[in-house]
């Protein structure tokens, strides 16, 4: 299989399946920087092609966040506060790090978790934080949830939207150019909304 195939992406993704797409979203979703674009972005050309379901796509990603999202949970419930206060400060973490996260989730925590699905270098992270915050776990699993709908559903329809137009001799993109079009749009959107929410 040549990787620098424009199809590449996509038949790797064909030959996953629902239950690599699902096992590779839970995996983006922990702390491993897995860009879930490379995975979901092309499972929506394969729906546009009629190879895939698009809402079968979209559940199987969505489902994966969560997974991945509640690893970290547990992760941080567990053992957040015994590593922050034993390691925390060769990371800049102080115990005062443990008592701002707290309040942070007591107003904020529903609108942080769904939020926090779109913004980079937050995502991987932010369900540890509700963990270590002990955010109710019935709230916690619901905001990632909607937030992993939302972002899931964004990356499908980008690769569907691109393979539609490019049957219809709107343009003839590769997988990996869309993927990077869409990590760049997508982060310039997340940076955005950050910076509004720095703001307030």
């Amino acid at each position: 299989m040549d990787i620098f195939s424009p199809e590449f992406l996509p038949n790797l993704v064909d030959k996953m399946g629902y239950v690599g797409i699902f096992l590779l979203t839970t995996i983006e979703s922990t702390f491993v920087p897995i860009p879930a674009e490379v995975t979901v972005i092309p499972a929506g050309i394969l729906a546009a092609k009629g190879i895939m379901n698009y809402w079968l796509v979209i559940a199987a990603s969505t489902l994966g966040v969560i997974a991945g999202s509640a690893i970290n949970y547990w992760l941080g419930f567990h053992y957040g506060r015994k590593l922050i206060l034993r390691y925390g400060k060769y990371v800049f973490m102080k115990e005062s790090f443990l008592h701002k996260t707290e309040i942070f989730f007591a107003s904020h925590g529903g609108l942080a978790i769904f939020l926090g699905r779109i913004l980079p270098g937050v995502k991987h992270y932010i369900a540890f934080a509700a963990g270590i915050a002990q955010m109710k776990i019935r709230p916690f699993l619901f905001y990632s949830g909607l937030g992993g709908l939302l972002w899931c559903w964004i990356l499908v329809h980008i690769g569907y939207m691109a393979e539609m137009s490019s049957e219809k001799g709107g343009g003839n993109f590769s997988s990996l150019e869309i993927i990077s079009a869409a990590i760049v749009g997508v982060t310039l959107v997340a940076l955005l909304i950050k910076q509004k929410m720095m703001k307030h």
